[in-house]
């Protein structure tokens, strides 16, 4: 027979048993096993994730070690929140697996608004899902948005009408018909300490086969200036 067993995780309250966030302590069964300041990947989301992770294999018998060593050493998966350099002073971060506006959002969440410049890659094709939402947090975190590619000019005039709505103003905005041309821009605007994201919002199928095609042209872009600049 089998007897199923459930494991409970929780970024917000403590638990009886399983694993949780104690102020900035990774727990399982009340014991740190993790600083949250040693996670490797980036945003809530992914504490979550590790939590999740933690308390399903401490059901099974993972040691503290084992979840440590696996909290501060994976990095993710390609093209969610990767970071492929760091030049100048300038971190890029390759986020072509939001292909839909929610994704994007728990993207852009991973910085704190007002932290550093982001600047904005947004685009590909609309899947004709709502961007309100998405909006929102644009106005919240970016300071300069470029939009490519078929949904660019839908995505620019969404944010421009939600901060006329909210009676704020918007970002700094372009639009370019070419991911090229948007890493190009973002590298004459980018200055030391800031963040380009790319994080699309829309699929890859106006101009790419899929969205790790996309994410593969922006790593090599981003390293053609590398080379540019050694």
């Amino acid at each position: 027979t089998h007897n199923p067993q459930l494991a409970y995780f929780s970024r917000t309250q403590t638990l009886p048993a399983g694993a949780w966030l104690d102020g900035d302590q990774l727990v399982h069964n009340g014991i740190p096993f993790c600083h949250r300041d040693d996670v490797c990947l980036r945003g809530e989301h992914n504490i979550s994730n590790l939590l999740a992770a933690a308390a399903i294999s401490g059901a099974a018998g993972a040691t503290g070690e084992a979840m440590e060593e696996i909290a501060t050493t994976f990095t993710g998966v390609p093209h969610r929140l990767e970071e492929v350099s760091r030049l100048g002073g300038v971190t890029w971060i390759n986020d072509s697996i939001a292909t839909a506006p929610e994704r994007a959002i728990a993207g852009l969440r991973v910085f704190a608004p007002g932290e550093q410049t982001l600047v904005l890659l947004a685009g590909g094709k609309d899947k004709n899902l709502p961007w309100d939402d998405f909006a929102e947090e644009t106005l919240r975190r970016v300071n300069f948005l470029i939009g490519f590619g078929q949904a660019g000019p839908m995505i620019i005039q969404k944010v421009r009408d939600w901060a006329a709505f909210r009676r704020v103003t918007p970002p700094e905005c372009a639009t370019v018909t070419r991911l090229e041309e948007a890493v190009q821009l973002a590298a004459q605007l980018a200055r030391p300490g800031t963040v380009v994201l790319l994080s699309p919002g829309g699929t890859s199928y106006d101009a790419y086969k899929n969205f790790e095609e996309r994410g593969e042209h922006f790593r090599c872009l981003v390293a053609q200036m590398q080379l540019q600049l050694t």
